[in-house]
C-alpha cells in the first residue's frame, strides 16, 4: 500500500477514534484549581490536575511521566505522552493512546483500544474485549482481541499464543503470523511468513509482490491473492524525466550543429542571405502559413491525377523534410543574426560564434517546450518561420526576374 493510501487510513481511523470520544461522553476539558501535584509544579496545573485524582484512587500505575494523562466518569483512559506506557491494571472503558516510544498492554481492557506509536506491545496476559486500532512502527501481538484488529505497521508480529476473535485488517511491510485468527484476514505486505501455528478459520485475502506458498491446514476459507508490486518512486520518474530532457537537449543541439556545418558547406542562402530578415519577416510568415496549408492540399489533389500521381509522392517527401527542418531552421537563422551582429564583441570564428548561439537558442527552444500550451504555441510560430524562410530563399531569382 502506498504512503497516500495509507495516509487516508490513518485519517479515518483518528475520525473513527474522535466519533467514538464524543459517544463515550467522554470529558474533554481538564479541571482547573486543583493543588499541585507535588506542590512545585509552575503554571501546568490545568494540564496536570486531574492526575492528582487518578493517582489517587490508584486507577494507574504513578510512574507515568506523561504530556496529557487522565480517565473519564465512564471509565475511558486517555494518554498522550513521549515516555513509554504500560497498563497493567483492568480497565472497563476504552484506551486512547498516542505516545512516541512504547505502548505495553499486559492487562484485561473491557473496551476498544486506538494506539498511535513507536512500537505496541499486547502481552500474553492482555486481553482486549472488543477491536484495536493502531498505527505503529513495530508491532507484536501475544495476548487476545475479542473483535476486530485494524493495524498498520512497519513490522507486525502475531505471536503463537495470540488470537483475534473477528477480523485481522492489516497493511505492513514485514508480517509474521504465528497464531489464531477465527474469521477472516485481509492484509498487505512486502514480505509475508505464515508459520506453523498460523490458523485463519475464515478466508485469507492478501497481496504481497508474488504469490506465497501458505502450508497446508493454515487456512479454512478461500484464498485469494493480488499482487502490489506497482509501486511509484517519485524519485526515480523525476530522474528518467530529468535524464531524458538532458538527452533531448544534447540530441538537439547536435542535429541543428550538423544541419548548419551542411548548409554551410553548401553556402545555402539559409544561412547568407540573412542581413535581411527584418524586412521579410512579413513574408516569410506568408510563405510559411501558405505552405503549410496548401502543400497538403495539392498533394492530395496531384494523388488523383494519374499522370502526375508519382510526382505527388516528391511532393510528399520534401514537405515532410522542410517540416522536420523547420524549427531547426529558424534558430540556425537567428543564431547567424546574432553571430553576425556581435561579431565585434566576440572575436572567434565566425562558425565557432554561430555554433555557440546555435547551441543556446537549441537549449532555450527546447526549455521552453515543457511549458504547456506555450510550448505548442512556439513549435508552431518556428515551423511557420522554419518554412516561410526555406520558401523564401528557394524563390529569389523569379523575385528579381519579375
Amino acid at each position: 500500500m502506498n504512503i497516500m493510501k495509507k495516509s487516508i487510513v490513518i485519517l479515518m481511523i483518528f475520525t473513527f477514534l474522535m466519533s467514538l470520544n464524543i459517544i463515550s461522553k467522554a470529558e474533554n476539558e481538564i479541571e482547573e484549581n486543583i493543588p499541585d501535584i507535588n506542590g512545585d509544579i509552575d503554571n501546568n496545573d490545568d494540564i496536570n490536575a486531574s492526575l492528582d485524582d487518578i493517582l489517587s484512587n490508584n486507577r494507574i500505575p504513578s510512574e507515568f511521566n506523561s504530556i496529557i494523562e487522565k480517565s473519564d466518569s465512564d471509565g475511558n483512559y486517555f494518554n498522550i505522552s513521549k515516555n513509554s506506557i504500560t497498563l497493567d491494571q483492568e480497565f472497563s472503558g476504552d484506551v486512547f493512546i498516542m505516545c512516541a516510544d512504547k505502548v505495553t498492554i499486559d492487562s484485561y481492557v473491557s473496551g476498544n483500544v486506538f494506539i498511535c506509536a513507536n512500537e505496541v506491545e499486547i502481552t500474553k496476559n492482555a486481553e482486549i474485549t472488543s477491536s484495536m486500532f493502531c498505527i505503529a512502527k513495530d508491532m507484536n501481538i501475544n495476548g487476545g482481541i475479542d473483535l476486530n484488529a485494524y493495524c498498520i505497521a512497519g513490522n507486525f508480529n502475531l505471536g503463537e499464543n495470540s488470537y483475534i476473535s473477528k477480523n485481522l485488517y492489516l497493511s505492513a511491510q514485514n508480517i509474521s503470523l504465528d497464531g489464531l485468527i477465527e474469521t477472516n484476514a485481509m492484509i498487505s505486505g512486502d514480505s509475508i511468513e505464515f508459520k506453523e501455528n498460523c490458523i485463519i478459520q475464515g478466508n485469507l485475502n492478501y497481496s504481497a509482490p508474488k504469490e506465497i506458498e501458505i502450508p497446508e491446514n493454515t487456512v479454512g476459507g478461500i484464498i485469494s491473492f493480488s499482487n502490489n508490486t506497482i509501486k511509484v518512486n517519485v524519485q526515480d520518474i523525476a530522474k528518467q524525466r530529468v535524464k531524458q530532457i538532458v538527452f533531448n537537449i544534447i540530441s538537439y543541439v547536435i542535429f541543428g550543429i550538423i544541419v548548419f556545418l551542411i548548409l554551410n558547406v553548401l553556402k545555402s542562402k539559409l544561412i547568407t542571405n540573412v542581413s535581411d530578415f527584418k524586412s521579410n519577416i512579413g513574408k516569410y510568415i506568408l510563405f510559411g502559413i501558405l505552405g503549410l496549408i496548401i502543400t497538403p492540399i495539392l498533394n492530395i489533389i496531384l494523388f488523383f491525377i494519374p499522370f502526375v500521381s508519382r510526382f505527388a509522392f516528391v511532393v510528399l517527401g520534401i514537405y515532410i523534410l522542410v517540416l522536420i527542418l523547420a524549427s531547426i531552421t529558424t534558430i540556425i537563422t537567428l543564431s547567424k543574426i546574432c553571430a553576425d551582429k556581435f561579431k565585434d564583441k566576440i572575436k572567434i570564428n565566425d562558425i565557432i560564434r554561430t555554433i555557440i548561439f546555435i547551441t543556446l537558442f537549441c537549449i532555450a527552444y527546447k526549455l521552453l517546450k515543457l511549458i504547456p500550451i506555450f510550448g505548442a504555441l512556439l513549435t508552431l510560430i518556428t515551423v511557420i518561420f522554419g518554412i516561410g524562410i526555406t520558401i523564401k530563399n528557394i524563390l529569389p531569382a523569379k523575385e528579381q526576374n519579375q
